[in-house]
């Protein structure tokens, strides 16, 4: 063998023994280690692999066996395992200096995913940080095989265990398919699945297709898609389902929700409605998605929607919804209906949304119960709103809203309003009612903000009306359909406040016509009118009213008059005021002079409305500089009024009458079916000048030195003032000394007749008293002229009779004895009787006929005896009590 040909052969043969070197080197326990230790360097777990092997040949093949990849330090057992690891190279490319995958191929692989109830997983470090350029490996076999691969996930914080088979159909070429197959546990829910999965790992995309799966008896089917080798990742998921439970996954836990609510109160953070939707929006900042979703029925956070279909596109932080449509099922209840397009997004920490809707009788407080907004009422109509700076604004917008927990029904349209107002105000008209109580509305407000929340204000003003009631007011109200809050200038006219009884809950008097105006603020339950000034009737009121609102509701009003109708406040009685020309009285107040004028009744039989008193409590204080009556002289009026649970107390109650003063007690009680009470009177030092010149008679005023005194003590029941005035029982006093009994004097009283009343007791036109005693003793009603004496310079009086209250009918007697012999007298007994609105005065014609037979008879016979029967022999000092015991028995 020559020299070159022997160097060959050592070339070879040293070619082939670094082969056999290298072979057996690869094969060795000390590379399979060193590759173990590549490989949990990399991961930063320990990789163990139970040994390895190499097919020589074309193509080559590594063979790893019992390869696991240890568990998180606080997991037990291997993360993963699997049987047999198979990787198969392209040894020309290997020869060229580059690898090429042919095909890996993976025996029963096995992975344990684990979550803790803190969040944190098993996978938290391996997925920490992203892969350098350096650290990725752009290899990808030709064909990929996995055989009886296990899956396991458990979740303890959410309660999930899950197990999933998956294996590649066949060999998978260019892109990782997987068929999977699981079932499980969600909660109390089994869970069933399958689909074929399609992963491209160097692009990081996965599609699962066919997808049909169950959760407890709810069947879910359709096809998803992940695509996390975008800046953002990307679901994409096309779902159709007959029904989905998520509170039995507890997405929406009312616990956990009322511990945030409170935590949330307890750091004093801002409470804007639009946050919480505006939180849930900027969750989901870091995906984008499109989905489109059919559903049977969802349930969750306890409600229902039946039949849903959402079409919609996350992008850059945007929700846009171009479909969602439900039926909103409650109780036996036929199906309300839902159809809403539009978008939404979150900005610096708010939301902005633009929405247009068609509701069906929509219950929100089932539809938006996961944001724990409380009791929300029912909607219907359309809707068209955009959401800026957490206020909503309308645009073509008709809605009619039910709120039952507030009494509340609205129906009205709304838009948009920016010319003439500061900002951006929406304009509200329409009608509604408050407990049952109509009403119709023209309101500009501002955009609508967290109608629940407690402490935003929001610009009101414009005129509410409920039947002749109108209220204009411009201010600020915080939950305006709840009426948590208000602020701000108020006026208030209608044809009496009692008709907003039943609207506020408060019993307000029945008094004529009124217009007030003030300033008005409401918190707390409680409202306040401040500056308050008006009238009532012909009467002007000015003053401060506090209303607290609650069970029982209650009233203090300190009130004064400059000048007070006295009549504007028979009302408040049951009685109609004047009505006659220049009077100001409503039309049903009209309709009640003119029964009571039919009736020929002064105190009508109008029942009180007695559950207001006994719902009400009051405490008034009320002063009346100038009281103004028909013919009769008050001057002023003064009363410390108090109403609780049903007792009203007034005292002192005083009226400046005639110079002098009239004061009474007066104590009522309406908690039984009818009224019971006592009142007593005390006149003193009462001026019969004042009288007689309030009556229009100054001059026998100027003549008159007569004042007048009285006391009265009165027991009553009843339901109206007619029952009051026919149960009535006590007794009245009345005494007056000196002074001038004139024949016009009795213009004071409202009688046609009283001309003919004086000339028949008096024969005279201008008489002086001494003194007038009158006592009337009242039982059930009855009132008996108990004591009647007046003594005049030329005769003495007496009376006698009874008034019956209840039938309004009088029956009065009056006799006068001259005190000296008199030639012609005509005094002859007089009766006053008839009704007491329109009483009649009859002179006794019996003893004038008499009179007038004896004087025919005496002029037939002897013509100078004709003047015996016209003669009165005098001796009336000895009739009747005496002033001075008359005037002792007043004063005891």
């Amino acid at each position: 063998m020559n020299k070159v040909a022997r160097r060959i052969v050592i070339v070879i043969g040293a070619v082939l023994l670094l082969l056999a070197a290298a072979a057996l080197f690869l094969e060795s326990p000390w590379f399979r280690g060193w590759l173990a230790g590549q490989a949990s360097e990399q991961l930063g777990r320990e990789v163990a692999i139970g040994d390895h092997g190499i097919d020589w040949g074309l193509p080559l093949t590594l063979r790893l066996d019992e390869v696991s990849i240890a568990n998180a330090s606080w997991a037990e057992d291997p993360m993963a395992r699997l049987d047999e690891l198979t990787v198969t190279l392209d040894v020309g490319a290997l020869l060229q200096g580059e690898i090429e995958l042919e095909r890996l191929a993976i025996e029963r692989p096995e992975v344990v995913v684990l979550r803790r109830e803190d969040g944190t997983t098993n996978l938290d470090d391996l997925l920490a940080e992203e892969p350098t350029e350096e650290q990725e490996i752009p290899l990808w076999p030709e064909a990929f095989h996995i055989d009886r691969g296990r899956l396991v996930y458990r979740d303890t914080g959410q309660d999930i265990e899950l197990e999933i088979a998956f294996a590649t159909p066949g060999e998978s070429v260019q892109e990782l398919s997987l068929e999977l197959r699981g079932e499980g546990r969600l909660q109390d829910d089994s869970v069933e699945f399958q689909g074929l999965l399609h992963l491209d790992v160097e692009e990081r995309r996965g599609v699962i297709e066919a997808f049909q799966g169950r959760i407890g008896d709810s069947q879910l089917s359709g096809d998803l898609a992940l695509d996390m080798g975008r800046d953002v990742p990307r679901l994409m998921a096309e779902l159709q389902a007959d029904a989905l439970d998520l509170d039995r996954w507890g997405l929406f836990d009312e616990t956990a929700a009322e511990e945030e609510a409170q935590e949330e109160e307890a750091q004093e953070e801002e409470k804007q409605w639009d946050r919480h939707v505006a939180r849930l929006l900027e969750g989901l900042e870091a995906f984008e998605a499109d989905v489109d979703l059919s559903l049977g029925r969802l349930h969750y956070a306890g409600q229902s929607l039946h039949d849903l279909a959402v079409r919609a596109t996350l992008e850059e932080g945007r929700l846009t919804i171009s479909r969602l449509q439900a039926q909103q099922q409650l109780e036996e209840e036929s199906p309300r209906s839902l159809n809403v397009q539009g978008w939404l997004e979150s900005e610096d920490q708010r939301l902005l949304a633009e929405l247009q809707a068609e509701l069906d009788r929509i219950d929100l407080t089932a539809a938006l119960a996961p944001l724990g907004f409380g009791p929300l009422g029912t909607l219907n109509g359309s809707l068209n709103t955009r959401v800026v700076d957490g206020g909503l604004l309308f645009e073509d917008t008709a809605l009619d809203y039910q709120a039952p927990h507030w009494g509340l029904s609205l129906s009205f349209t709304a838009d948009t309003r920016t010319e003439g107002v500061e900002g951006q105000r929406i304009h509200l008209v329409g009608e509604g009612s408050y407990e049952e109580e109509p009403f119709e509305f023209d309101l500009l407000i501002g955009p609508l903000l967290d109608l629940t929340d407690p402490e935003t204000p929001y610009p009101v003003s414009g005129e509410l009306a409920s039947g002749e009631t109108r209220l204009w007011i411009d201010g600020s109200a915080v939950q305006p359909f709840a009426l948590e809050s208000l602020e701000g200038s108020a006026r208030l006219e209608g044809p009496s406040p009692a008709e907003l009884t039943e609207l506020t809950g408060i019993n307000l008097p029945e008094l004529p016509p009124y217009r007030v105006s003030g300033y008005v603020s409401y918190r707390e339950n409680l409202l306040s009118i401040d500056s308050l000034e008006g009238s009532f009737g012909d009467s002007d009121v000015a003053g401060d009213v506090r209303i607290r609102f609650g069970e029982p509701p209650k009233l203090w009003a300190t009130l004064v008059s400059r000048q007070l109708e006295a009549d504007d406040l028979l009302p408040m009685l049951g009685i109609s005021p004047g009505t006659g020309p220049g009077e100001t009285a409503t039309p049903e107040q009209q309709q009640w002079e003119a029964q009571e004028r039919r009736a020929e009744m002064l105190f009508p039989d109008r029942e009180w409305d007695l559950e207001a008193l006994r719902n009400t409590d009051i405490v008034l204080d009320y002063e009346a500089a100038n009281v103004q009556a028909e013919h009769v002289p008050f001057e002023d009026l003064a009363l410390a009024l108090e109403l609780e649970q049903g007792v009203m107390t007034v005292e002192p109650l005083q009226v400046g009458l005639g110079g002098g003063e009239v004061r009474a007690s007066w104590v009522m009680d309406a908690r039984q079916a009818a009224i019971e009470g006592d009142l007593q009177l005390a006149l003193d030092q009462v001026n019969l000048a004042a009288l007689l010149d309030e009556a229009g008679l100054p001059e026998v005023a100027r003549d008159t030195l007569g004042r007048i005194g009285g006391r009265g003590d009165f027991r009553y029941r009843g339901r109206s003032m007619h029952e009051v005035m026919a149960g009535l029982d006590g007794e009245l006093e009345l005494a007056m000394s000196q002074g001038w009994l004139d024949i016009i004097a009795a213009e004071l009283l409202p009688l046609n007749v009283a001309n003919a009343l004086v000339a028949a007791l008096t024969g005279e036109d201008q008489v002086q008293l001494e003194c007038t005693y009158v006592r009337f003793a009242l039982d059930q009603g009855l009132a008996d002229l108990d004591r009647f004496f007046m003594a005049t310079e030329i005769a003495h009086f007496e009376g006698a009779g009874a008034i019956n209250l209840e039938t309004e009918r009088m029956d009065l007697a009056f006799q006068g004895h001259n005190i000296d012999p008199t030639l012609f007298t005509g005094n002859s007994p007089v009766e006053l009787q008839g009704s007491l609105r329109d009483p009649e005065v009859n002179v006794i014609t019996e003893e004038l006929i008499a009179r007038g037979a004896l004087s025919l008879l005496g002029a037939i016979v002897a013509p100078p005896l004709a003047i015996l029967p016209w003669v009165d022999p005098g001796g009336g000092e000895q009739v009747g009590m005496g002033c001075e015991r008359a005037l002792s028995e007043f004063e005891e």
